[in-house]
Parts: structure tokens; sequence; C-alpha cells
């Protein structure tokens, strides 16, 4: 079985360090990478530093896409026959 990647769009506000892709399209470039550190200000704003090196001011307001791939589901572990 395939694990199937889940979608979400999410304020900026919401993100969290983690391992989902996140996506944000831009005028001249999209970038696509983990978030490594958000610092959320007071003021609406937010922070967010991407594992791809990457740092972005955003409104917590703006949608972010987040996509968060399934963890595949556990085989049993193998089992010999004795006789």
């Amino acid at each position: 079985m395939i694990a199937m990647p889940t979608h979400h769009i999410i304020p900026a506000s919401a993100l969290r360090p983690g391992l989902a892709t996140i996506i944000v399209t831009l005028p001249d470039r999209t970038i696509r990478s983990c978030v490594f550190m958000v610092q959320v200000w007071p003021h609406g704003v937010v922070q967010v530093a991407f594992t791809s090196g990457d740092m972005l001011t955003l409104s917590t307001r703006t949608m972010v896409g987040r996509i968060e791939r399934a963890a595949a589901p556990r085989r049993p572990p193998h089992t010999r026959n004795a006789s």
C-alpha cells in the first residue's frame, strides 16, 4: 500500500518546524521546503526560516500550502516456518 500525502492550506501563523513540505508561491519563484524555525510577532508578522536557507517575513494571515507524507503502514516481522 502506498502512503498518500495529505494537503492542507493553513495561515502562516499556524506554521511549526517539522518535516512537512511548505509551499509558498512568490511573484518570481516558488519555495518548496521544510520549516526550520518560526517566529510569530505580536504586530501581525511571522518570520519563517526554511531548511533550504530561504527566510521570509509574512503576514500572520498569509495562507501557505502544507504537504505531509502519511506514515507507511508497518509490516509485521517476518517469521520463519520451523518445519
